[in-house]
């Protein structure tokens, strides 16, 4: 019998010509744009807290508010409300006074500036991928937490006993609010440090070459 002819012909070759892939070529590799990224945005998100936290210490070091001032931020809750939860004037500088009393407005000033402080501090460092400035975020996150819902509870405490209507559940809600706006900065923080990419981007670690002779 002939041998029939398909057209085509198969070749094996030997296994040293099979090309092999690279050692590393599933190996995970740094990632430095996360970092930077996290940082410009904890910067804006440090800028937000300096704001507040200068609001917070000019509402702290006014005995008293103008009327103009107490009849703009009446306004809109009043309009709001029914002619029973209005809230008058003097009601919200008594309002005004026992929350100065009671610290709240001093507590987030603190707090929430110091936050800002080292927030820009390690944005600077966590752009340069310096792992320090992760932790210095981190620990800004914190602070900013703790102050923030600390001071915003002794205000809603100060809001109830002096407030009806829509401008006191403003205030109660304000101690959720600020929980979970430093939760989230928190979080956004702590990304570089819990993200494997970022992390060796930050704890970059010495290639190791494993060389085979061949006999």
């Amino acid at each position: 019998m002939s041998d029939i002819d398909l057209g085509f012909s198969m070749r094996i070759e030997d296994e040293d010509s099979v090309p092999t892939p690279p050692i590393d070529m599933f190996a995970i590799r740094p990632d430095t744009k996360g970092p930077k990224s996290v940082a410009v945005l904890i910067i804006l998100g440090a800028l937000l807290l300096a704001f507040q936290a200068y609001g917070d210490y000019q509402l702290h070091s006014a005995s008293d508010l103008s009327d103009e001032e107490v009849n703009a931020l009446l306004t809109t809750p009043n309009s709001q409300a029914s002619d029973a939860d209005d809230v008058t004037p003097e009601q919200y500088q008594e309002f005004h006074d026992a929350a100065r009393a009671s610290g709240g407005y001093l507590i987030r000033a603190v707090g929430l500036g110091i936050a800002a402080a080292l927030m820009f501090v390690g944005s600077g460092f966590l752009f340069g991928l310096k792992p320090v400035g992760a932790w210095l975020n981190v620990s800004a996150a914190i602070i900013g937490l703790f102050s923030g819902v600390i001071g915003s509870w002794l205000l809603g405490g100060a809001a109830a006993e002096n407030l009806t209507g829509p401008l006191l559940l403003t205030y109660e809600i304000l101690t959720y609010f600020c929980g979970v706006c430093m939760i989230t900065c928190l979080s956004v923080a702590g990304l570089p440090l819990l993200n494997a990419r970022a992390r060796l981007a930050l704890y970059p670690t010495e290639k190791v070459a494993l060389v085979i002779e061949e006999e």
